[in-house]
Formats: C-alpha cells, sequence, structure tokens
C-alpha cells in the first residue's frame, strides 16, 4: 500500500508505505529499569522530591499515587505574562505548571500491569488536576501525558505521567481547535461525532462500548497511534463521569498490553483546550520507527503500518483480555 491520506480536519497528510515495512528496523527493547535504591518515585524516598502536592490515599503513609511539582520545570509559576517585540524576535515568560504523577508505588509495576481500578483512579487524578489548574486565567493549555520508554523520553522507569500547563496555547491544538470550529460552523456537527460514526463499522475500529470508542485514525502519524475517544461529546476530562472513565481505563489498560506484547516504546496525551468546544480523546503515538530527513522537511509522516493493520493488534488484545474476564 502507498496511499495519501489526510486527517479528518486539519488538513494534514501522512503517507501510507507499507512496503517500507520490509526495511531493515527494530523495535526498541523494553528500558532496562532502574534499581529502587537510586529511584526518587519509590516509597521511602519521599523527600528526594520536592514538596508534595498531593497523594491518594490522602495523609496515607502507604500511597498508591503522589502528585510533586517537577524537579526540573519546563515552566515556572512566575513571570510575566506580556509579550516583547524586537523586529523578527518575540518572547515572554514561561508561565504555568509543571507537575509528575507517580501512578504507583511498586517500582515493578508498568502502567499496564496495575489493576483496571487502579489506572481509573489515576485518570481521575488528572480529572482533578485539571480541574485545580485550569482556575488559574494565565493557563491557556493543559497537556496531560506520559512517556514510557527511552525513545519516548523518560527519564525515569518507575511509572509516571506529568502535567504542563502554559500561558499559551500550542500551534497544534490551535490549529486543531480552528480546524474543529470551521467544521462544525459549516456542516453543524462535531466533527470528531462524525469521524466516530464513520469508523464504527471501518476495519480501523478497535472498541465501542456504551461510553468509550477506540480506534486507529484514518491518517494515523505513527504507527500503532490509537484515539480513544467518550462516545458522549465532553470537551475536557474535567467534564468526564465517572463511569465513562472506568470503561476508558479498561480500554487504556489493554490498548497498553497490546503496546508491551511488541516491546513498544510510547507516549501518550490528552487532546483538548482548557476552555470552550471541543471532543476530548487521549491518542497513543507508540515510538516504533524514528523520523528521518524527510519528515523533518516536510512534516509529512511516512507511516510503514496501516492503520488497518494496527488495529488487529489492539482488537486482538482486548478480545483476548475480555475472554479471561
Amino acid at each position: 500500500m502507498h496511499e495519501y491520506r489526510k486527517d479528518y480536519i486539519t488538513g494534514s497528510w501522512v503517507i501510507i508505505a507499507t512496503s517500507r515495512s520490509q526495511r531493515p528496523h527494530h523495535l526498541k527493547a523494553i528500558t532496562k529499569r532502574s534499581p529502587k535504591s537510586k529511584c526518587p518515585f519509590c516509597p521511602e524516598h519521599e523527600d528526594w522530591t520536592p514538596a508534595e502536592i498531593k497523594r491518594y490515599p490522602e495523609n496515607a503513609k502507604s500511597w498508591r499515587i503522589r502528585v510533586v511539582p517537577n524537579k526540573f520545570p519546563a515552566v515556572l509559576k512566575r513571570g510575566k505574562i506580556g509579550w516583547t517585540k524586537e523586529m523578527l524576535l518575540e518572547r515572554c515568560d514561561a508561565v504555568g505548571v509543571h507537575e509528575v504523577i507517580i501512578e504507583t508505588s511498586d517500582h515493578r509495576k508498568d502502567l499496564c500491569d496495575l489493576p483496571e481500578g487502579d489506572i481509573s483512579d489515576l485518570i481521575k487524578v488528572y480529572r482533578e488536576r485539571f480541574v485545580k489548574i485550569v482556575k488559574d486565567n494565565r493557563i491557556k493549555e493543559v497537556t496531560i501525558f506520559k512517556n514510557q520508554g527511552a525513545s519516548a523520553g523518560a527519564s525515569l522507569s518507575h511509572a509516571h505521567s506529568q502535567i504542563i500547563a502554559t500561558n499559551r496555547v500550542s500551534e497544534r491544538l490551535d490549529s486543531k481547535i480552528r480546524a474543529f470550529e470551521s467544521y462544525k460552523r459549516k456542516h453543524k456537527i462535531c466533527p470528531y461525532c462524525k469521524a466516530i460514526e464513520k469508523e464504527l463499522n471501518s476495519k480501523r475500529m478497535v472498541y465501542s462500548g456504551k461510553n468509550v470508542v477506540a480506534f486507529t485514525p484514518f491518517a494515523s502519524r505513527a504507527a500503532y497511534e490509537l484515539w480513544i475517544f467518550p462516545r458522549e461529546h465532553v470537551p475536557n476530562i474535567g467534564k468526564m463521569s465517572d463511569g465513562t472513565i472506568d470503561e476508558f481505563a479498561s480500554v487504556l489498560k489493554k490498548a497498553l498490553l497490546a503496546l508491551k506484547s511488541i516491546n513498544a516504546d510510547f507516549n501518550y496525551f490528552f487532546q483538548m483546550p482548557c476552555k470552550g468546544d471541543f471532543h476530548m480523546h487521549l491518542c497513543i503515538s507508540p515510538r516504533v520507527i524514528q523520523r528521518a530527513g524527510f519528515e523533518e522537511a516536510t512534516e509529512c509522516i511516512i507511516n510503514i503500518v496501516s492503520p488497518e493493520e494496527a488495529a488487529t493488534l489492539y482488537r486482538k488484545n482486548i478480545r483476548a483480555k475480555n475472554a479471561e474476564n
């Protein structure tokens, strides 16, 4: 297969070139776990991190999840909001919040190894922190994300994710919101609701449940890319119900187990604005193949695994886990 494919709404293009999968390459081995004795996220090392924001259960000595400030933040809470311009040079202080969510006290477990209930609790912590952070009117975008594995940018192997809230909207999210708004004005319907409807009977559909759907997007930018949506039209994670989160956690666990079965590092991130209408979703972006010169020069991704093929991996794993249950 050699096809150009266009994103549902943004107008960006990818090339699906499955014959390039025959080129010499290999999946990254799972990152070697660092020793517990040197891990700042392990119990009894709580004083190795900046002062704790919150732990779950609250006030308990034996915690399951901790939220702490990032020791090496990308943004700072204090700073000036205004921009300065000098010819082609434009700048402002990077003001915001950078937090780390330690997903488990167990140094040996990845997120996919945790019970579904624990993953559900983690997503509820995401929701709680999002609602708290957006109360600051300076914040324009909140990115909740996870890096797993060295090739995905993880510097520590102990399971954790991060939140970065910034005082400006990124180009990527801005382009998605603009395209979303343009489509909705023209067609009087959410483009992602329409995409879900279109994908329900496609070979890319992975999971269709009461509250959640998951599919490999038509113009996938990464091999084995997966999108997980709440079926209900909700703009951000702050609006997700407990029932939706529970089902979301179940799908997420099975998807991550599928990636673990092929030793794939990955990033995941929530796509959503702080305010306004949208249809929020989680994008899982595996790090199977590195970007090269063509991608850097053109911003057009070459994906060597078709979304249809990728969907079979996820469906197989979800059916197997459902059968076990």
